[in-house]
């Protein structure tokens, strides 16, 4: 298991792109140009799922790393940097509505980074130790987890397209 769940990832901001093209007096030679309404564009990207998809592609590595065993300490350092400015573009990227959340999911990955560290990359050391198994199962951090998963799903879609009107 990853350091944070496949709901958690996300790429694409899905938005209806809407609109309609009025024209006086029928169609004419232009109309013939215009876009077709029912091909599908990509969406545009918000920067939160972008940062969110950020986040998710510096865990992959991290995760494969820990996964092989035996991380080279070296390696070890750069992935895990490398999740914690994913972690913090989330932070600064995150819509009000759900910026609390994003923090404390933030700072739950962060614990789980600390101790893989602490452990050179031994992914068994996190769940090894019971305070930390205690507080990233509290309340206060599931709840906020689930929160933000909810907004990702909702919000964010890995490859999605939208049709235009």
């Amino acid at each position: 298991m990853g350091l944070i769940s496949r709901a958690g990832a996300a790429a694409v901001l899905v938005t209806a792109i809407g609109g309609v093209l009025l024209g006086c007096g029928g169609s004419s030679v232009a109309d013939a140009d215009a876009p077709d309404p029912t091909r599908r564009a990509p969406a545009p990207q918000s920067p939160f799922c972008a940062a969110a998809q950020a986040n998710l592609e510096a865990i992959r590595p991290l995760n494969g790393l820990v996964a092989r065993g035996q991380v080279a300490p070296e390696e070890l350092e750069r992935s895990v940097a490398a999740v914690r400015r994913s972690g913090q573009d989330m932070v600064y990227s995150a819509p009000n509505e759900i910026r609390t959340d994003v923090e404390r999911t933030v700072q739950a990955l962060d614990l789980q980074l600390d101790a893989l560290v602490a452990s050179g990359g031994d992914q068994s050391a996190l769940s090894r130790d019971p305070e930390l198994a205690n507080r990233l199962n509290s309340p206060e951090f599931t709840g906020a987890g689930e929160r933000v998963r909810t907004y990702v799903e909702r919000n964010c879609t890995t490859g999605a397209t939208t049709t235009r009107r």
